[in-house]
This record gives structure tokens, sequence and C-alpha cells, in this order.
């Protein structure tokens, strides 16, 4: 059947004070990490929110493989840490989240043990996640998220209020999971982490998609083509005369 891709077409949900996603068009190919790079408030959150149904489009439609409902059991949203509840072990929200959505008691066990063990969580089965470090945290949510062996892994700003050592293991694992075959769709408006995992990179500003290409991470620097396509203002506070870059960023 060749390559399994998330389709989204002409999609749109526009809040009453304007700001929100407009026509996007995008496609997403199985087994790549795609970064959906943009400032805040550009639309990125709403984007993956409006594919989970959480907010309802005005207009569009998206597709799994070809498939318009039902596809969302096969996908999996990768949350803010704040967002979960924090007086619970992290052994009972994974086995509970997995029952959740359908995966019987005995395998919901067995699961959490294997992904806890994986995560190197193991020993912290017990604990609540209020008594865990950020980066603890961040790899029990993965955990989690993990439950249903997902085909798509959706993360919104996984690596915002991490330590560098946090972020370099969360990008580690996420490499990990592309090379078993996940698709992994990761928001982010830190753009120089990403640098040397992505695949694939789509800008949005304002709601609307201005760049939507295969990025090489040997030929390209990441952070030109942000900025190139943002606000070149932004690259030449930070290195000076944009002349310098000539050739590199067009």
């Amino acid at each position: 059947m060749g390559f399994k891709m998330i389709e989204i077409i002409q999609l749109s949900k526009v809040f009453k004070n304007g700001a929100g996603i407009k026509k996007i068009d995008l496609s997403i190919k199985e087994g790549q990490i795609f970064a959906i790079l943009g400032p805040n408030g550009a639309g990125k959150s709403t984007l993956l929110k409006t594919i989970f149904k959480e907010y309802l489009p005005d207009e569009g439609k998206i597709t799994f493989n070809g498939e318009t409902e039902g596809f969302l059991k096969k996908f999996s949203f990768y949350t803010d840490q704040s967002l979960f509840p924090k007086g619970i072990g992290i052994g009972f929200f994974c086995r509970y989240t997995a029952e959740l959505v359908g995966i019987s008691a005995s395998k919901a066990k067995e699961r959490t043990k294997h992904l806890l063990k994986t995560l190197e969580l193991e020993k912290y089965t017990k604990k609540t996640f209020a008594s865990l470090s950020a980066g603890m945290q961040k790899k029990a949510m993965l955990a989690a998220t993990l439950i249903n062996e997902p085909e798509c892994i959706f993360l919104d700003e996984p690596t915002a209020n991490l330590d560098v050592e946090s972020r370099r293991a969360l990008l580690n694992l996420l490499k990990q999971l592309k090379d078993q075959g996940k698709t992994i769709i990761i928001t982010s408006h830190i753009i120089d982490e990403l640098q040397n995992i992505v695949d694939h990179v789509a800008i949005i500003k304002d709601g609307v998609f201005v760049y939507d290409k295969p990025f090489d991470k040997d030929k390209e620097q990441l952070e030109n083509l942000y900025f190139n396509y943002i606000d070149s203002k932004g690259l030449e506070q930070k290195y000076g005369d944009l002349t310098n870059f000539e050739g590199e960023i067009n």
C-alpha cells in the first residue's frame, strides 16, 4: 500500500479574535520526524487540538491513510506535564490511560512495566508526578503517551522548561522512536535543538504555513531557514549584518 500518510486538507479554525489556523494543507509521511515551527500564538497548538477534535474545525478535513474516521486510536498526543494529575503514581496513570482506550487490565499492566523499564523509570512506578523532577515527569508522560502503541505521536512543545540534559535525553528518545517506525510530529519555537533530528519542516506564521519542505541537516541550517521566513530581524539581532549569510539563507 506504500507510505501511510496524514493528509490535512483546507483545515480552518478561526476564533473571534481572528487567531487560529486558516485553510491549512499539509501532508505528513510515515516514519519521519516532522517539525511544525512557529512563534508563540502562530497556530501550532490550535492545529494539534483540531486534529484531536478538542476544537471542531470551521472547514476542511483530516485523513490518515485515506481514512476519515477512527484513525485517532492510532495517534497519541504528548501533552504538557502541567495538565495531568500530580498526586497519583506514574504506574497507575499509565495503566489507567491504557484502560481508557480499551486495553485490557492485564495487557495494560504488561505494557506499563515494559515502558517504565525502557524509559528507566521502573523504580519510580509508585512515585507521584509531583515528586519527580521536570525531566522525569516528561519521561513518565511519554510512557503514558506510548501505552496504546501509536503509529503517530504528536508532541506540543515537549522540551519546554527542561534543562539541557533532559532536553537531550528526550530528543534522543524521539530518534529511537523514529527508528522503530513511529511517525513523530513535533511543534516547537525552540528551533536550534531540532537541527539534527528532523526530516521535514513546516513553518507557520499567523495561522498559515509559509514553508513546507523536506530538511537536509547536512546542507541547511534550521535557524537560518526559520528566521528567513518568520523574522529576518531576529537573525540580524543575534548574528549582525545578514549579508554574512547570503547564499546560506536563500
